[in-house]
């Protein structure tokens, strides 16, 4: 009996694909897109397709980022570390809401320019260090990037971004880049597509208020918001 509970353990930690054996609760072995030049994937991308471990309830549309070189990260105590940085600024909707609100966040990476298509991030969230990792790029045209932090317990944090210069890919495109992902763990029957039409250009508002989806419904909600909805007169 006790053979078969740790049995049942390792299955719950570890995964193969291809054959290579993943561990749950450690990040993937990446190696980043070599001679990355920084400064041309800056400016603006769609994000037309996400994955994220965490969310596989949720889906999102009109995702796009804005990518910034940055002089300074700031520390987990609040101090500033004046270093080689990239912000990303993003802003998106839940797309099952029905007011279409436009959210905001942003996210700033210190880079060692020996190594920059890997970029970290520290979180009192995380053990040690959120990684984010430029895994392939055309820069004028499409961008791959992978995300990956160890938290103190449980699974591991991995997602994935596919980028575009427009709100679409050609298919060849993104076969290809989807292709790259199961090497990192990646499951691709939770790769989703981000829709980028009936975007409107409604200004983006931070909202750091919880979001919750209620049991049997894929609609999330806050708390003390109205969702009904009236139509006509």
């Amino acid at each position: 009996m006790y053979r078969v509970l740790m049995f049942l353990m390792v299955l719950v930690v570890v995964n193969s694909v291809d054959g290579k054996i993943f561990d749950k609760r450690k990040c993937p072995e990446v190696r980043a897109v070599p001679h990355f030049d920084l400064s041309q994937m800056l400016g603006h991308w769609y994000v037309v397709e996400y994955y994220a471990s965490a969310e596989e309830a949720l889906s999102y549309s009109c995702m796009k980022a804005e990518f910034i070189e940055d002089d300074h990260v700031q520390a987990e105590d609040g101090s500033i570390e004046w270093t080689p940085a990239v912000t990303m600024n993003f802003t998106y909707r839940f797309a099952d809401d029905p007011l279409g609100e436009n959210l905001l966040g942003n996210i700033t990476w210190k880079i060692d320019m020996n190594e920059p298509a890997h970029w970290t991030h520290s979180e009192i969230t995380y053990d040690g260090i959120y990684n984010t990792y430029v895994l392939d790029t055309e820069y004028k045209t499409w961008m791959l990037l992978l995300h990956c932090a160890e938290q103190r317990e449980g699974a591991r944090y991995l997602s994935a971004f596919v980028l575009s210069r427009k709100t679409s890919l050609p298919k060849n495109v993104m076969a290809y880049l989807r292709d790259k992902l199961p090497r990192y763990d990646v499951d691709i029957q939770y790769v989703f597509p981000i829709p980028h039409e009936n975007c409107s250009d409604k200004p983006a508002k931070s909202d750091y208020t919880p979001i919750l989806v209620e049991v049997g419904s894929k609609t999330p909600k806050r708390p003390g918001v109205s969702y009904k909805v009236a139509f006509g007169n």
